[in-house]
């Protein structure tokens, strides 16, 4: 019989993703259990492993809800610490809080920046001057992407390796049950393509389809279609590229808001070294 959520008072959201494994959040995880066990409190808390808090640098990471208190560098002393805390006192360790609601910052030591897409000039051996911003190549952003392109058909255009660009105007079912593969099928395009990571050992054919590059590119010649997303694969063998229309304000803000972090007001270009 599962767990009766009615008389649940507290949750504790523990990460056991990759980092946070090395850091042996496992061990610290036991001794939290083997606490609300031995108090008398399980009943009224639940355990949940979340696999991922997004906050790596931090490993290992707890939340507590509720409050919405976050913790970082989680060791199995501090684990008690947190617990007797939270249950018996119904306050936070404020010196071990990575956040809190009210916080204007995040308390991290070890705080990781992604740098943000940016247009580049470039010539580009296939289509001459162009703006190219290095783009998001993870499912977590690919697959949105392609769901707005291709669930409501967009006016754009696919090419599919070195075959000629084919225009879309008719939805199309965008699958990614697979554990690695994305599939876009339907009467004018069909795609696959590995957009999860993958491991060493993985099949040839799916390796071959990992898309490891992602790129936006903004010609500056005028024509039809004058903005792309182009993926290739690790060896820079060119995937598929999908096609903007010059008109299609839409999709183009679309790409740059949603996808590239970047509103339509505050494109971020680099200007040419003097």
């Amino acid at each position: 019989m599962g767990k009766n959520i009615q008389k649940v008072t507290t949750t504790f959201q523990f990460c056991d993703g990759g980092s946070c494994q090395k850091a042996n959040s496992e061990i610290a995880v036991r001794e939290a259990r083997a606490y609300l066990r031995n108090k008398g409190v399980w009943e009224g808390t639940h355990t949940i492993k979340t696999r991922c808090n997004g906050r790596c640098e931090d490993a290992p990471t707890w939340i507590i809800q509720p409050g919405n208190f976050w913790y970082k560098n989680v060791t199995p002393d501090k684990a008690v610490v947190i617990m007797e805390s939270h249950l018996e006192k119904d306050k936070p360790v404020e010196e071990f809080l990575l956040y809190k609601e009210g916080w204007a910052m995040m308390s991290s030591e070890n705080e990781k920046t992604v740098p943000l897409p940016v247009f580049k000039h470039k010539i580009d051996s296939e289509h001459g001057d162009i703006l190219i911003a290095r783009a998001f190549a993870s499912d977590q952003q690919l697959y949105p992407l392609f769901q707005y392109f291709f669930k409501d058909p967009k006016p754009i255009a696919v090419q599919i390796g070195e075959a000629p660009r084919s225009t879309i105007n008719q939805p199309h079912l965008v699958d990614y049950k697979d554990p690695y593969e994305v599939k876009i099928t339907g009467k004018q395009v069909m795609l696959a393509l590995t957009i999860a990571a993958i491991p060493k050992d993985i099949n040839e054919d799916i390796a071959t389809r990992k898309v490891s590059l992602a790129e936006v590119i903004w010609l500056k010649k005028k024509a039809i279609f004058t903005k792309a997303l182009r993926l290739k694969n690790k060896k820079g063998k060119h995937l598929v590229t999908f096609w903007i229309k010059e008109d299609d304000h839409p999709t183009w803000e679309h790409i740059l808001k949603i996808y590239l972090s970047m509103p339509n007001n505050e494109i971020r270009i680099e200007e040419y070294d003097h």
